[in-house]
């Protein structure tokens, strides 16, 4: 059973009116660390199981319809995204969803784990650019506005850390591509089931 999921956006700005390149969705049982990395592994070697399956979404976006709709992009981060990687700019090529479409999915995906608590990589940034493109297509949010968790606060609980990451000794259990939203899913939910391992090992040595 999944217990909580990971998502992460890629946009072309830092505001909740940003545009959206892609969404991210990782679900897994945080307490069973090789599940979680057996299920990353079977997803990063099936690019079909990483579009949509049980443990994984992914979604590309269109970007014209959005600027239709009077989302934003931001020139610093068109030119922070021209600095990337050729690797992280072919993660965002392929077939592109309206905005609404991606966001009906996404629900969809999500109502398949009603007992899954949802995490972001700081609840100021994914979860409220999210929030509002679903205000802007009309749709309602699938999780409530007080319900967003923070995956940097989670880490940080469980190892006694301060940085929102495992130590830089920890390596992803696969070949990550940076800013791809499904990858920065993955390797959250791995640090997360990792960082819970350490804090039970740690109280059951208490």
């Amino acid at each position: 059973m999944f217990n909580t999921i990971t998502i992460d956006t890629e946009t072309m700005d830092v505001k909740p009116s940003a545009v959206i390149l892609s969404i991210g969705g990782f679900a897994f049982n945080i307490q069973d660390v090789k599940g979680v990395q057996s299920s990353i592994l079977e997803i990063a070697r099936n690019p079909e199981q990483a579009s949509y399956s049980p443990a994984a979404f992914y979604g590309l976006v269109d970007t014209f319809g959005q600027l239709m709709q009077g989302r934003t992009v931001s020139a610093q981060t068109q030119q922070w995204w021209q600095k990337q990687e050729e690797e992280t700019h072919e993660a965002l090529a392929g077939q592109r969803e309206p905005l609404s479409q991606a966001l009906v999915n996404l629900t969809a995906w999500i109502q398949k784990h009603p007992d899954a608590r949802i995490f972001f990589r700081g609840t100021d940034f994914d979860g409220s650019i999210l929030e509002n493109a679903y205000r802007t297509c009309g749709l309602t949010c699938p999780w409530h506005f007080a319900g967003k968790r923070d995956v940097r606060t989670y880490i940080d609980a469980m190892v006694k850390g301060t940085k929102g990451y495992l130590p830089k000794t920890h390596q992803p259990c696969f070949a990550m591509v940076k800013h791809h939203s499904l990858h920065d899913a993955m390797n959250d939910a791995e640090q997360m089931a990792i960082a819970y391992q350490v804090n039970s090992q740690q109280v059951g040595a208490a």
